[in-house]
């Protein structure tokens, strides 16, 4: 299993569930011509309190723009997750693979033009979600999300991202749909981060 090569990293040091000092809210902004498919903002009274570049990990769900939600937390590094969470955990890896490629506004090559954010939520889904419609999605090539979900296939199996790269976090507000932030793994406390956060 892909996620073994974690053990030795994490094995000792993954921190246990913190604790908070005040309900932890998200929020989410869709963004139409961004650099990612949301822009997240958390209140959780220190650990994740920010804004941050994020996707979409289930397209079925539905989740309003600026509304509070109450949220569970889990690492992408995690070796578990509660049941229906994420349909292919065994592609977290390469998830966190794209995550690291800062795709969005490069060069496709080929003639293909500019990756978008919607080319990038696409694979994700692709990599990530059973079931998905790309009609949600702002301008997107197939062209170009083949292209990254072939390159995540074959460079991203067994990615660790390093303390100075990002590292998803997936956050669960239960019935409306789970997301993923981008994250700096310098962010934490010896760049070690924490399983989950459950409320």
């Amino acid at each position: 299993m892909k996620k073994l090569l974690f053990a030795g990293l994490f094995g000792l040091s993954v921190l246990s569930t913190p604790a908070f000092s005040e309900e932890r809210i998200m929020s989410v902004q869709h963004l139409e011509n961004g650099n990612s498919y949301f822009r997240i903002s958390i209140q959780d009274g220190g650990l994740l309190n920010g804004n941050y570049a994020g996707w979409c990990a289930d397209w079925s769900g539905l989740i309003e723009d600026n509304v509070p939600y109450v949220f569970n937390f889990y690492s992408s590094l995690s070796e578990s997750f509660p049941d229906g969470l994420i349909d292919h955990p065994e592609n977290l890896d390469e998830m966190n693979w794209v995550l690291n490629q800062d795709f969005v506004g490069k060069n496709a090559g080929g003639g293909l033009g500019l990756y978008t954010s919607g080319d990038v939520q696409l694979a994700l889904w692709t990599l990530l979600d059973n079931n998905f419609d790309a009609s949600t999605l702002g301008p997107f090539s197939q062209l170009r999300v083949d292209k990254i979900v072939s390159l995540a296939l074959k460079n991203g199996s067994g990615f660790t991202p390093t303390c100075k790269q990002e590292v998803g976090i997936i956050l669960d507000p239960g019935t409306p749909q789970s997301t993923i932030i981008e994250i700096k793994r310098s962010h934490f406390y010896k760049c070690v981060v924490p399983d989950s956060g459950e409320q």
